[in-house]
């Protein structure tokens, strides 16, 4: 019998794979039934049938670790609802390395399992070998062990998903495609398919390879795009055990899984090619691509090194199907930036099988609390600038996504394709003096400089490099003289009209009356208390401020302040990044450099700090500013691109004078842990409260127009909840931090490094933490106790404190 289309619905569901089905059975599972699920064929004839169906629950960052291993806990409980199995076998996985730098990336990993409780060892040949024992262990360094890994079939777990959201009163409409998502005053209205309108005030994007193609539609930017992705299925091999352990051999960029008797390999592939570049076929369903012998001999040729029994046997099935893979390696997960009530959940870059059924519980938890449940922050839609979305630009970086899925993933390791795109008005210049540039959202950012006569070329270890050295001595520059910084791609927002004193003053915790000519550093929160962003104000007028964001948040602050502004107040937010070029120019000489080069006064008592005003640098007209992330004394200049350069040459001419030194990221990110200053979406995110980053003391309760999240605010500080901010050091000059490394006390696993560094000033590595914190403790007695900090596998003794251990009175900041 056919199912009628119904004419409305709480929610609509666009995708029948496993995010679709995930989403739609724990929407019915929160108690919201009045559900449609459209797909535009049959369920799972995407990616997800052929799908490998590998099972790890320890993933690379704390959200998908969370994701794939609430994926094994639910599945007793799908199984007994629906009567559906799985295919789920607890096989435990190996992994096997063949370098020395792959074993310091696997103990590391082992290192991050405790913080989730993951049973991972380390294993030598005689194990590996009593494990796996097709396995040939020439090359081979050491291995891994996780017992709980292992596999799952892709279209079962759909089923099950499916049946178990039909059982609670989901509609599953299959062959129904969508035309179009009704977007009405920025709010989704509703769904039009070809048997008619459904009414509803949310549509859930989880359409895989087509998401992309459905959100532009829209204006709603999901950056993915399908790449051929390649397995083989081996005939049936004589006496293999079914008990078999899945087996990874990332440097050989291969996987071996027992699947019925014979062995599934796949590959990661180092050349890779885009798929759909015109668009995936309208009429695709359960296919496959043709299969193109050089795309992966050179990993086969391997692979039947590493097993040999693939010498003697037959190949039943070459498979290539299309997967999705995004820009950066991360999902896209969440509500759409600017249309309310459009949700995202796709470009989980083949992980979906994994991770599928945690993500479609995070967006069903956010749909029905109205806000998230959990930290989305890194992928979340908001991020994303329109470049990244193009095609041109996908059918670069999404390619290198996959070909570095199995590669070694070192410390401040770059992208290499579809760069250049964003250039500051220095880039060229600072090009010149030896710059090696990372990128952030395509905006070429010197992360640190070669010494005059060296190549820009970074070394990649997670030992020191050439570069460790360069950057220390960018460090060591800031301390003791002067150190500038390209601060141009930094996010810099107008707010001006009538009413714009007041809306600061709601959506920031500080008070933002303030005269002109001040500047102020705030926290922006949500209803819950959470801290949304940090930002810096300065008033330029009565009616004029400019809010300062980190590079990577601009789009995410722009539209939340855009989202913040009520009917019929006067007030007018536009972005003005590139109106501005920025330099920061920071050291205990910062003022002598600057009084040199500019008639106007630095003096403390002529310009102390929060303050800002026009100066003139050189014959360049400056908005200055008195603020440094550094910890020291320090200026922000801004000033129109056109006298850019200018200014920075009138800088640097006096480069021997004063000792300045050009500093890249790194060595700030150093400077910044030193004074335990926080990186929003680092250190903390909008599911921290300010109490628990040490940040109170710009939170104004009493001013007179309350700030968004006061009272949720005053809750949570009251309540005293941890975890809480902390800094670090190990107490061991050798050891280096990168993050994520577990932190124990007295032996017990209590919290893991966010920021980390190697400190120049402190002589070790550094970092900033949240710790666990018992009921009633008192903030004071955080730092008591013996810490020490897991570093590929060994405990290295550390100190904590609550407040960065440089300068905690900010004498040098003030003086």
């Amino acid at each position: 019998m056919t199912q009628q289309t119904p004419s409305h619905a709480q929610v609509v569901i666009i995708g029948g794979g496993v995010h679709g089905c995930s989403v739609a059975y724990h929407l019915a599972k929160l108690g919201w039934t009045d559900v449609v699920l459209l797909e535009r064929k049959q369920l799972t004839c995407g990616t997800t049938w052929h799908a490998a169906g590998l099972v790890g629950r320890l993933r690379g960052d704390s959200l998908s670790t969370e994701f794939a291993s609430y994926g094994t806990e639910i599945i007793q409980e799908l199984e007994a609802e629906t009567g559906q199995t799985t295919g789920f076998r607890q096989t435990g996985s190996v992994t096997v390395a063949r370098f020395p730098d792959r074993m310091q990336q696997l103990r590391r990993q082992i290192d991050y399992a405790r913080l989730f409780d993951i049973e991972a060892r380390e294993i030598g040949h005689d194990e590996i070998a009593e494990l796996y024992p097709l396995v040939n262990l020439d090359g081979v360094a050491g291995g891994v062990w996780i017992p709980s890994n292992g596999s799952i079939n892709p279209v079962d777990l759909t089923t099950a998903l499916a049946k178990a959201a039909r059982s609670r009163g989901v509609k599953i409409l299959e062959n129904t495609k969508v035309e179009e998502v009704i977007v009405e005053n920025g709010r989704v209205t509703g769904v039009r398919t070809a048997d008619g309108l459904i009414q509803t005030g949310v549509v859930v994007n989880t359409a895989g390879m087509w998401a992309r193609e459905l959100g532009r539609r829209n204006g709603v930017q999901v950056p993915l795009h399908a790449c051929a992705h390649y397995y083989l299925v081996t005939e049936p091999i004589p006496n293999l055990p079914k008990d078999l352990p899945v087996l990874r051999s990332y440097d050989d960029a291969t996987y071996f899984k027992e699947d019925a008797g014979k062995l599934l390999v796949g590959f990661g592939h180092r050349i890779v090619v885009p798929y759909g570049e015109d668009g995936i076929p309208e009429d695709f369903c359960f296919d496959s691509l043709p299969f193109v012998d050089e795309h992966v001999m050179d990993v086969m040729e391997e692979a039947m090194i590493r097993v040999p029994v693939l010498q003697q046997t037959g190949i039943r099935t070459f498979f290539n199907g299309p997967e999705s893979f995004s820009h950066d390696g991360r999902g896209t997960i969440g509500e759409a930036p600017d249309i309310k009530g459009y949700f995202i959940l796709a470009g989980v870059n083949s992980t979906g099988i994994q991770c599928g059924a945690g993500a479609g519980r995070a967006i069903a938890e956010w749909i029905v609390n109205g806000r998230p449940m959990r930290d989305l922050s890194s992928v979340s839609p908001a991020r994303i600038e329109d470049f990244q979305a193009c095609d041109a630009y996908l059918q670069k970086r999404a390619p290198e996504t996959l070909a570095l899925s199995y590669a070694l993933h070192y410390p401040h390791q770059q992208r290499h394709t579809a760069r250049g795109i964003r250039k500051t008005p220095l880039y060229h210049a600072l090009a010149a003096r030896g710059a090696y540039f990372g990128e952030s959202l395509g905006w070429e950012r010197p992360a640190w400089y070669a010494p005059k006569g060296q190549e820009a070329v970074p070394e990649l270890s997670y030992n020191r490099t050439k570069q460790f050295a360069y950057v220390l001595a960018e460090q060591k520059a800031a301390r003791e003289a002067v150190g500038i910084i390209d601060y141009s791609p930094m996010g810099k927002t107008e707010v001006e009209g009538r009413d714009a004193e007041a809306f600061l003053q709601r959506i920031c915790t500080n008070d933002m009356a303030i005269a002109p000519g001040r500047v102020v550093y705030t926290l922006i929160l949500n209803e819950a208390g959470g801290i949304e962003s940090d930002v810096s104000v300065a008033r330029h007028s009565a009616t004029r401020f400019l809010v300062s964001s980190s590079t990577g948040r601009r789009r995410r602050d722009l539209t939340h302040m855009l989202d913040q502004v009520r009917p019929g107040e006067d007030v007018r937010i536009r972005d003005v990044t590139t109106a501005y070029a920025g330099l920061s120019v920071f050291g205990p000489r910062s003022r002598a450099l600057l009084a040199a080069v500019s008639p106007d006064d630095f003096s403390n008592a002529a310009f102390p700090f929060n303050s800002g005003k026009t100066v003139q640098i050189g014959y360049a007209k400056c908005w200055a500013q008195r603020l440094s992330y550094s910890g020291e004394l320090g200026f922000e200049l801004y000033m129109t691109p056109d006298f850019a350069e200018h200014v920075f040459d009138t800088l640097m001419a006096r480069e021997d004078e004063f000792g300045i030194r050009l500093v890249g990221t790194e060595a700030l990110n150093a400077l910044r842990i030193d004074k335990a200053y926080i990186h929003w979406g680092t250190d903390l995110a909008y599911t921290e409260s300010p109490h628990q980053v040490g940040l109170d003391f710009v939170c104004k309760p009493d001013k007179p127009i309350p700030f968004i999240g006061r009272d949720a605010y005053l809750k949570r500080k009251a309540e005293a909840a941890g975890p809480l901010l902390c800094a670090i050091k190990l107490d061991d000059p050798q050891p280096l931090l990168f993050g994520r490394e577990p932190i124990l006390k007295d032996g017990k696993v209590v919290g893991s490094i966010y920021s980390a560094a190697y400190s120049q000033t402190l002589g070790c590595a550094s970092g900033l933490c949240m710790l666990k914190t018992s009921a009633g403790q008192a903030r004071a007695r955080l730092a008591e106790g013996r810490y020490t900090v897991l570093v590929e596998g060994k405990e290295v003794p550390a100190t904590v404190s609550l407040r960065g251990f440089y300068d905690p009175k900010s004498e040098r900041l003030l003086s």
